[in-house]
């Protein structure tokens, strides 16, 4: 149950990081692109505002389901998880006194 949990919440990480990869990608060529043209200052930062939301709403719109759907995936395992009380780590055995060496 916990390898599954952990598998979702890494599908979950790596499509936020591809996400955040790409908006950064497009963000720096955007820069560059304005600073190239003689666009600096204020109204380059408020451009690349603007674009910033632009990209945060199409990525939701592209992967929204997807991640809709991982992270409702992984609110069902996480409670089934909760419900069944399966433990977090394997209990360890501990030594019996009678296999101990004394000096």
């Amino acid at each position: 149950m916990q390898s599954i949990f952990d598998i979702l919440l890494s599908f979950i990480l790596m499509l936020l990081g591809f996400i955040v990869a790409a908006v950064a990608f497009v963000e720096v060529a955007a820069r560059a692109l304005l600073s190239s043209i003689g666009i600096h200052g204020q109204f380059q930062t408020v451009l690349l505002l603007c674009l910033l939301c632009a990209l945060v709403v199409v990525a939701f719109r592209i992967f929204g389901r997807l991640l809709a759907v991982l992270l409702t995936a992984a609110f069902v395992v996480y409670l089934l998880h909760a419900l069944l009380g399966v433990p977090h780590n394997i209990p360890v055995r501990e030594k019996s006194p009678e296999k101990a060496i004394n000096l």
